[in-house]
């Protein structure tokens, strides 16, 4: 695997929430020692609310569109890696650093160049079972996902697809 890339069916069955929808990060139950945020308005909530992620994954955008990096994210105590992740793809790298992440004693916060949208896939896939991941559903709130092992089936079926031969028997 060098890169996987989302096929335009996949684009639209990923549109629906891989898990529970809430209207404000406000309204989320957190019960996980490891939480997982994707996406830069989703972390700049998730920090706000005075939540720890052990990891933030963001790109300066917001809908596509560039924007500044929040104080609080910037400020935010954690180590920084950079990764490329281009639109649309996954990339070998993106699962290595999330593996090192999750690994780390330390908050870890991962800076992608390109996109960052499909990181909660390979995040779904890596985590331990009980961890907390959290995106945005653009105009809509944020997204809970407990990971678990239905979930986590779920995901292997779609990187399968993507052409993920680690999941091919």
């Amino acid at each position: 695997m060098v890169s996987l890339k989302l096929s335009e069916r996949l684009r639209k069955e990923l549109k629906e929430p891989l898990g529970e929808l809430f209207s404000s990060i406000d309204d989320v139950k957190i019960d996980s020692k490891i939480i997982i945020c994707v996406g830069d308005e989703t972390t700049k909530q998730v920090l706000n609310s005075g939540i720890l992620p052990k990891i933030c994954i963001y790109d300066g955008k917001v809908m596509r569109k560039s924007v500044p990096i929040p104080d609080i994210l910037k400020n935010h105590n954690a180590e920084e890696i950079h990764v490329r992740n281009p639109p649309g793809h996954l990339t070998k790298e993106i699962f290595n650093v999330l593996g090192r992440a999750l690994a780390s004693k330390s908050n870890i916060k991962i800076v992608v160049d390109g996109e960052e949208d499909l990181a909660v896939l390979a995040a779904i896939d890596l985590a331990p079972i009980d961890s907390l991941i959290l995106y945005g559903q653009p105009h809509e709130g944020v997204v809970a996902i407990k990971v678990d092992k239905r979930i986590k089936d779920k995901v292997k079926g779609i990187l399968r697809e993507m052409g993920d031969d680690r999941y091919i028997r």
